[in-house]
């Protein structure tokens, strides 16, 4: 069981980031790089982990392109924005093509997602 803080309240434990790829070739890059600036911000980064913790931070970085891998986008945001609704995840970010391609939709329709970003706004992730 993870603590937020240690015995030390000015040094705090970050979240950890579940980082989960779906799609292309591309997508796997994307994710390798954002793990290595997760990583380097002192973040502890799973990649694809299914043991999930109430505190943990769920990054999808999904397609938009492929039908397939586009469902497969949709319905993993689905499945992490139920866990977060149930109280075991405890944000749900989304990044890549398909936020990229249909952020306003997906915005108007999956509204319990913490936020979306496009492809080209992956190091916001940090902030």
């Amino acid at each position: 069981m993870r603590t937020k803080e240690i015995s030390n309240p000015i040094i705090k434990v970050k979240p950890r980031v579940n980082v989960v790829t779906l799609g292309c070739s591309k997508n796997i890059y994307d994710s390798e790089v954002l793990m290595g600036q997760l990583k380097g911000n002192a973040f502890d980064v799973v990649h694809e982990s299914e043991n999930v913790g109430s505190d943990d931070i769920i990054v999808i970085n999904t397609c938009g392109f492929i039908d397939n891998a586009k469902q497969e986008s949709i319905d993993t945001i689905l499945q992490y924005s139920e866990l977060k609704d149930q109280g075991k995840v405890g944000k749900v970010i989304v990044t890549g093509c398909l936020s990229e391609r249909y952020k306003p939709e997906l915005e108007a329709e999956i509204t319990n997602v913490d936020a979306y970003f496009g492809t080209n706004d992956l190091q916001n992730l940090l902030h």
